[in-house]
C-alpha cells in the first residue's frame, strides 16, 4: 500500500510540471506576438509609441491655425454698389451720362413729367424736391449706406454752373467724393462755394423784407406745415443749389412719417413750383440734422468733402 501511495504523488507531480510548462510556453507565444495595430493609443507613456499621434496633431493643430488666420485676416463684408444716385429727369433729357460714366454706383431716376415712365413721379412739382423724397420714402427700410441727390445735367456752362470743378462736372465730383466723410457727418452739400446761400439767404422774420427775396415770406408758414412746430430759424443759410450726399444712418434718425409729411407738402401745396423747390432747397441740411446755418470754410469743405482743399 505504502508503494501505490508514493506512485500516486509522483505521477501527479509529474503532471503538474507538464501543465506548468504548457501553460507558460502559451503565455510566452502570445506576448511575442505582434500587436494588432489601432488608432488609439493606450500606452501613453511610451513617447516611441506616441509619435504618429503627435505627427497627426501637429498637422491637425496646423490646419485649425491656418483657418483661423484666414478668418481674421479678411476684411469686412462690402456689399458692391452699397450707394445710389437719385436723380430727377424731364422725359427729353438724357441721363445715360450716369450709368456709363458712373458705373460703380447704383442709380435711381425718376421722371418727373411722364407717368409712363419706368420710375416716375405722380406730377411735375417742386422741381428735384418730389423725387427725392419719393426715394426715400420707397426705400426707407432698404437704403444703401451713401446717397447722393444729383442734378440731371453732367457738366458744362450754364447748366452745371453750380458745379464746384473746372468743367462743372458732376462726374468729376462724384468720382472724388468722400464717402467716409459722408458717413462720419451724416450730410454733405456738394457745393463748397458759399455764393448764393450764405452766410444768411433766407431771414424769415426780416422788416421790412429785402425786395426779389419773396421766399422769405413764405418761408415761416412752410416751416410750420413741414415740422408741425413754431420753432422757426431766425437765420438760415447753406450754399445752394440742392445737390448733396447723405448717410443711411442719417435719414434714419427722422422716422418714415415725416418723409411722407414733407412729400406730401411738396405735392399738395398752393405754391408756385419754383418756390416750392425754394423753401426746400433752403431747409435739405436741416432735415438732415446741420444746424440751420451751414456755411463751412471752403477750403476745409473741398477737404472733407472732396480730399482737396484746393479742389477747385
Amino acid at each position: 500500500g505504502y508503494e501505490m501511495r508514493v506512485s500516486h504523488r509522483i505521477g501527479a507531480a509529474a503532471l503538474l510540471i507538464i501543465l506548468i510548462f504548457l501553460i507558460k510556453r502559451h503565455l510566452d507565444s502570445t506576448t511575442d506576438a505582434p500587436r494588432p495595430k489601432t488608432l488609439w493609443n493606450y500606452n501613453v507613456g511610451s513617447k516611441s509609441d506616441n509619435s504618429e499621434f503627435d505627427l497627426w496633431k501637429s498637422k491637425w493643430s496646423a490646419s485649425e491655425a491656418g483657418v483661423s488666420r484666414q478668418e481674421y485676416e479678411t476684411t469686412p463684408i462690402v456689399v458692391p454698389n452699397d450707394r445710389v444716385i437719385v436723380m430727377a429727369r424731364l422725359s427729353t433729357e438724357d441721363t445715360n451720362w450716369v450709368s456709363a460714366d458712373l458705373a460703380d454706383w447704383r442709380n435711381y431716376i425718376y421722371t418727373v413729367d411722364d407717368v409712363n415712365a419706368r420710375k416716375h413721379t405722380p406730377k411735375n412739382k417742386g422741381r428735384e424736391s418730389l423725387a427725392y423724397l419719393q426715394y426715400i420714402v420707397e426705400h426707407y427700410d432698404d437704403l444703401p449706406s451713401t446717397i447722393v441727390f444729383l442734378h440731371s445735367h453732367k457738366d458744362g456752362w450754364p447748366a452745371a454752373w453750380h458745379t464746384d470743378t473746372m468743367d462743372y462736372s458732376n462726374v468729376e465730383s462724384i468720382r472724388a467724393l468722400q464717402t467716409d466723410f459722408i458717413q462720419q457727418n451724416g450730410y454733405a452739400n456738394l457745393r463748397c462755394q458759399e455764393t448764393p446761400g450764405c452766410p444768411d439767404e433766407i431771414r424769415p422774420f426780416r422788416d421790412p423784407p429785402r425786395p426779389g427775396k419773396t421766399v422769405e415770406k413764405i418761408y415761416a408758414q412752410a416751416w410750420q406745415e413741414l415740422f408741425h412746430n413754431t420753432n422757426v430759424p431766425e437765420v438760415i443759410g447753406v450754399p445752394c443749389c440742392s445737390q448733396f450726399a447723405v448717410s443711411r444712418d442719417q435719414v434714419l434718425k427722422r422716422p418714415l412719417s415725416d418723409y411722407q409729411r414733407f412729400y406730401n407738402w411738396v405735392l399738395n401745396n398752393d405754391l408756385p413750383d419754383d418756390m416750392t423747390s425754394r423753401v426746400m432747397e433752403y431747409t435739405w441740411h436741416i432735415i438732415f440734422g446741420q444746424d440751420p446755418v451751414y456755411c463751412p470754410d471752403v477750403f476745409q469743405c473741398y477737404q472733407d468733402v472732396y480730399g482737396n482743399p484746393y479742389f477747385w
